[in-house]
């Protein structure tokens, strides 16, 4: 019986060994970049226009003709001290270990790939490794979905906790029934509730309170005297503690939230090494992501060492946003000299009144909306109100010439209140002459008769339309409203149609203060483009698609290939006159189509007429992967 103790003082001895050692040799998890290697085989041979592009018999190797027959060659090889280059072949299982890589940003996002190397010497079947990348972005620390690799007999004690905790669950009693003498209550009931005892075979549903026995007791007082007081008690008592049990049993619960993979180890037989792959989106100015790893190793809940953290992996984001031209557009705008506001209102007279009462009705939001306009005119001082042109009008009740009299005098109405308005609004204020109460021009309509065939027309709710209509073409007035009042829809149109006949119209006359000349051409900054620019330069790209779409430049195209709209982009910029960003894009999409032959023609032109082209292509996967395929820059140079 001493050999369990003696065993488990062993293993103790041996983990606060293994974790000394760690201790002494500072160990510590690595990152590095994965390897990423591939081969393709072209042949044949293509006229592109300005090169002719052969592959040759050896994979991986292109032989362009330029124009002035110069033939260059373009394959996987390397150059020596004296710049003489040598074909080399691809060696396997060699380990990178630069500390850094170029990514793109694409679709406003980029992606980061690294391996996680966890040595040998840090993994112990007792032991559980919790490591946590780290993601440096513009001075930002963004934690990373953390890796654990769990050993095997770590792994076994927590499951033994938690088998603890679920045995002390289960001498929980969850069935209230457990927790009653049911066999002396049934004999009870049977005794001295009769009533209640008949119906313990019947199916209906019956309250058992409402029953009561011989001496008026009810089933519930008889529960309550046969309850296991003692047994409740006990069972309230484990409930109660079932957090405290639980920190007692499970030392260390399973993490089950912000875990990217827990793997299981059995023994240490070996490095182990996990692709890690994570997105981020990228901010405005984001040129870089350092990313270091730290970590902890945990023995039987606790944590026993702190895992150094590692040297940074950086990552330098390549964005097609550095590519894009900071120039101003200017649009022409045409500016008049008179311009024309118009607007309505809703303002209510009392049956056969023309004086405007602002308190009539829903008067009072009408004449509200029209000061407004008003106010807004007059306090701006861009234009002058030369005259504003009231038109008033009445809805067909009524005889024809009562109506006309009646819109003309509202009209004149509505003019005198906005006169004596106007002119306490102007009498603090500079203004012209023009804007003196007597600009003011009243015309009525009797009855709109055209505006109410135009609103039936428009009413879902009406039937008869053609005939209504119909009655709306008639000559004389006072027979349409004659022959419309005796229809069977005229309720419905005098209560809801009707009211939009009485809308008064105001249309205002102005002209731009100070300005001479009828018409001036003007050019002014496009606020759009600028918008669509800035948008760019914050890696928004669908919202730079939506403003620079239809300029069709070399900013619309950086935005089309930022989101893989390939096809649009190419289309754009081979509608534009050569240049080194130019012919650069198309070289990134003409690589991500498939074809070689075009992106190794466009990089070469690129770089041509922009020499800087040259160290941007190392920075695009689409042309990086050409370079070191056909080994284009000791070419170029």
């Amino acid at each position: 019986m001493t050999a369990c103790p003696i065993m488990l003082a062993s293993c103790a001895i041996s983990v606060r060994k293994d974790i000394r050692t760690l201790h002494r040799d500072s160990l510590c998890a690595q990152l590095l970049l994965p390897d990423a290697s591939g081969i393709s085989e072209k042949t044949g041979l293509h006229d592109t226009g300005r090169f002719l592009i052969e592959d040759s018999v050896p994979p991986d190797t292109l032989t362009i003709l330029d124009p002035e027959g110069n033939r260059m060659f373009f394959m996987k090889a390397t150059a020596d001290s004296s710049g003489t280059l040598h074909a080399t072949e691809e060696l396997r299982g060699i380990v990178v270990s630069a500390r850094f890589k170029n990514i793109p940003e694409r679709n406003g996002a980029v992606r980061l790939t690294f391996d996680v190397l966890v040595p040998e010497r840090m993994l112990n079947p007792h032991w559980q490794v919790r490591l946590r990348p780290l993601a440096v972005l513009l001075g930002d620390t963004v934690g990373m979905e953390e890796i654990h690799i769990t050993g095997k007999e770590y792994r076994e004690r927590q499951l033994r906790g938690y088998e603890l905790y679920n045995r002390f669950l289960s001498g929980i009693i969850t069935d209230s029934s457990e927790l009653v003498y049911s066999g002396l209550l049934e004999i009870f009931i049977e005794r001295n509730i009769p009533q209640l005892a008949e119906l313990k075979n019947d199916s209906s549903l019956v309250d058992p309170d409402l029953v009561r026995g011989l001496y008026g007791i009810s089933f519930r007082t008889a529960r309550e005297h046969y309850f296991r007081r003692l047994l409740i008690h006990r069972n309230n008592r484990r409930q109660e503690r079932l957090p405290d049990m639980f920190g007692r049993y499970v030392r260390d619960p399973f993490i089950e939230e912000g875990i990217r993979i827990d793997s299981v180890i059995t023994d240490s037989c070996g490095d182990i090494v996990y692709c890690y792959s994570q997105s981020f989106k990228t901010r405005a100015g984001l040129r870089k992501i350092d990313l270091i790893l730290e970590g902890q190793i945990f023995h039987d809940g606790e944590a026993r060492y702190r895992i150094p953290a590692s040297e940074p992996l950086t990552f330098y984001v390549s964005s097609f946003s550095t590519l894009a031209e900071s120039k101003e557009k200017y649009i022409t705008r045409v500016i008049r000299r008179r311009v024309t506001e118009n607007t309505a209102a809703t303002l209510d007279f009392r049956p056969g009144e023309y004086v405007l009462d602002e308190n009539y009705s829903s008067n009072m939001s009408g004449i509200r909306h029209i000061k407004s306009v008003i106010d807004g005119i007059i306090q701006d001082r861009t234009f002058v109100m030369d005259s504003l042109v009231i038109t008033a009008s009445c809805s067909p009740e009524g005889g024809y010439e009562l109506n006309s009299r009646l819109a003309r005098q509202r009209g004149d109405g509505i003019a005198g209140f906005l006169r004596d308005y106007v002119m306490d609004l102007s009498a603090g204020a500079v203004t012209d002459s023009s804007t003196t109460p007597g600009r003011f021009i009243v015309k009525h309509i009797p009855e709109n008769w055209n505006r109410l065939a135009e609103l039936i027309l428009l009413d879902s709710l009406i039937i008869d339309k053609a005939g209504l209509v119909g009655i709306c073409r008639l000559e004389s007035p006072d027979t349409k409203e004659n022959i419309l009042s005796r229809h069977a829809e005229y309720p419905y149109i005098k209560e809801n149609l009707y009211p939009a006949l009485r809308e008064v119209k105001f249309d205002f006359y102005l002209h731009r203060r100070g300005m001479v000349k009828d018409t001036i051409v003007t050019t002014e900054p496009d606020t759009v483009y600028y918008a669509g620019l800035q948008a760019i330069r914050d890696r928004d790209y669908r919202k730079a698609i939506q403003y620079l779409g239809h300029y069709r430049d070399l900013n619309s195209a950086i935005a089309f290939l930022a989101l893989d709209y390939n096809a649009s982009a190419m289309q754009i910029l081979e509608s534009l006159p050569p240049s080194g960003k130019r012919d650069y894009l198309l070289a990134v999409a003409h690589s991500r189509c498939g074809n070689e032959r075009m992106a190794v023609e466009y990089f070469s032109s690129s770089t041509k007429l922009d020499p800087s082209m040259t160290f941007r292509g190392n920075l695009d996967p689409e042309i990086s992967r050409l370079i070191d395929k056909y080994n284009i820059l000791p070419f170029l140079e």
